[in-house]
């Protein structure tokens, strides 16, 4: 097997060794942490200003950038919604069990963009020299808005949905 063959199978394997291990572990609950919500919408904020201001998108970019911020919002939301959001009866505190679909929407995601990388004859990720191609710059920008949109997007809908559940009440009173 080449070198440029590996290349383009490890993340994939190291991607499904991943998986395979999340899918184990979907039927326990984890301990939700409402007050961490903000921390990874923060931080991609921060990595998405610092870049845009480093290499300032053209016009059709910021386009580019608006469309990933509405397709990965919509996404974000639907991951949600997805995830299960449960009060332990005995303790009251709020637990999160991963679904089989929102996993499988992050691999449908993950399919989606290898598949566009390879359509678009990126999967090298730059041209000859190493100048990014207008197409790779493109598609980055998208990738930006997209990720920003689905985890905001996400972590808003998660605090929505833990302030709407039920305050646990202790038995007997």
């Amino acid at each position: 097997m080449d070198m440029k063959n590996l290349q383009g199978w490890l993340p994939l394997l190291i991607i499904a060794v991943v998986f395979a291990f999340r899918f184990r572990g979907l039927s326990k609950p984890k301990p939700f942490r409402p007050g961490q919500l903000w921390i990874a919408p923060l931080i991609l904020t921060a990595v998405f200003t610092l870049l845009v201001v480093s290499l300032p998108p053209s016009a059709m970019g910021w386009l580019v950038i608006a469309f990933g911020l509405v397709i990965g919002g919509a996404l974000g939301w639907k991951r949600g919604h997805l995830l299960h959001l449960e009060r332990d009866p005995e303790s009251g505190a709020v637990m999160m069990r991963q679904s089989p679909a929102a996993l499988l929407l992050v691999l449908g995601i993950i399919f989606a963009r290898r598949s566009l990388s390879a359509g678009l004859g990126l999967d090298a990720g730059a041209a000859p020299g190493g100048v990014p191609s207008a197409a790779a710059m493109l598609l980055t920008d998208g990738l930006l808005g997209f990720a920003l949109g689905m985890v905001v997007a996400m972590r808003w809908t998660l605090w929505q949905r833990f302030k709407a559940l039920p305050t646990h009440q202790p038995e007997g009173i």
